[in-house]
C-alpha cells in the first residue's frame, strides 16, 4: 500500500484512466461539506484505534465518506507530503513536464473520473533555489505551462495566500466545461489542485471548492 496513489495528470485530467481504486471502509454522512474536516478526523481517531490490533497499515486508506453523490476518499501523497480528499472514480496516474521559458518542470499527477467529474492532484519535483527566487513569477511560468500543456483558455486568474504560501486559482475553460485550478507555491515544491464538471460554464460547484479545501499538508 506503500505507493497507493502516486499522483495525479495535471492539467490534463482528460488522460484515459487506468485503474481504479476501491475502498474497504465507509461511513454515510450527509452534513459532510458542513463539517467534513472534523468526522474526517474522528474517525482517522477511530480507524486508528482499530489498527492498534490489527494488520492495518494507516487508517486513512480505508476511510471513505459517502456523501449519497460521491464516496469520498483520503489520499496521502508522502513523497508529496500532502494529503486530500478526492471522490473515488475511475484513477490514472502520470508524469507530466511542462514548460518553465527554458526549462521543464516534471510533476506527479493522479486524476481520478467519477461520474461527470474530473479531480485532479498534483506535486513538482524539488525546486532550486534559483527557480524559487521570485515566487510571482514562478507561479505565472506554471500557470503558462498548464495553458501551454492542455491547451485550455485562460478565463480568470488570481493571486492568494494558504496559510503564509503563495498561490493562484485559475479556471480555464475547455469545449464544454470550466476548469478551475489551485496552485501553490510551498517550499521548493509546486502543488496543482484542479477540478472540473461536463457542462458547467459558471460558478466553481460546491464538490470542486470542497476538494480545494481539503488540502493539507503532512
Amino acid at each position: 500500500m506503500k505507493n497507493i496513489l502516486k499522483i495525479l495528470i495535471i492539467f490534463a485530467c482528460f488522460y484515459y484512466p487506468i485503474g481504479q481504486t476501491l475502498a474497504q471502509g465507509r461511513f454515510d454522512r450527509p452534513n459532510f461539506f458542513r463539517d467534513g474536516q472534523r468526522l474526517m478526523d474522528q474517525e482517522i481517531q477511530r480507524l486508528q484505534q482499530q489498527s492498534e490490533t490489527s494488520n492495518i497499515e494507516h487508517p486513512s486508506q480505508l476511510l471513505t465518506i459517502d456523501t449519497g453523490e460521491l464516496r469520498w476518499q483520503k489520499l496521502l501523497f508522502r513523497d508529496g507530503n500532502f494529503s486530500v480528499w478526492i471522490p473515488q472514480g475511475i484513477q490514472s496516474n502520470e508524469t507530466v513536464n511542462i514548460s518553465l521559458g527554458e526549462n521543464n518542470l516534471s510533476f506527479e499527477v493522479l486524476a481520478s473520473h467519477p461520474q461527470n467529474y474530473r479531480f485532479v492532484a498534483a506535486y513538482s519535483d524539488i525546486l532550486n533555489r534559483d527557480q524559487i527566487i521570485n515566487p510571482e513569477e514562478l507561479l505565472i511560468q506554471v500557470r503558462d505551462g498548464i495553458v501551454q500543456e492542455t491547451n485550455f483558455t485562460l478565463m480568470t486568474d488570481e493571486s492568494f495566500t494558504w496559510q503564509q504560501y503563495r498561490g493562484r486559482n485559475l479556471t480555464m475553460k475547455d469545449e464544454d466545461e470550466l476548469i478551475s485550478f489551485r496552485v501553490y507555491l510551498i517550499d521548493n515544491r509546486v502543488y496543482v489542485l484542479a477540478g472540473g464538471q461536463k457542462n458547467q460554464t459558471a460558478n466553481v460547484p460546491e464538490i470542486i471548492v470542497s476538494f480545494f479545501d481539503s488540502f493539507r499538508l503532512l
